[in-house]
């Protein structure tokens, strides 16, 4: 993606936050397979979230996979003994 691409969808995600400085409204493409882990931008690894959702995926599980996050909940999971 090119640089004035990347600043045009900078300006659109600034652009739908609320301007009484609130929570940012709207969706993300979240890749299911990050990009910087050679995932593709193909409609099957794309998910449209939130955007306060997205972020808070990001804090809790960082740039894991799908399938490690799931992995990941299943050993919560049996640790809880449930």
């Amino acid at each position: 993606m090119g640089k004035s691409k990347r600043k045009l969808k900078k300006r659109l995600n600034r652009s739908r936050q609320r301007k009484d400085g609130g929570q940012a409204q709207g969706t993300n493409r979240h890749h299911l397979t990050p990009k910087s882990r050679h995932g593709t931008s193909t409609p099957r690894n794309i998910l449209r979230i939130d955007i306060q959702k997205h972020q808070c995926w990001h804090k809790i599980f960082g740039n894991q996979t799908l399938e490690e996050t799931i992995a990941e909940l299943q050993r919560l999971k049996r640790m809880k003994g449930r």
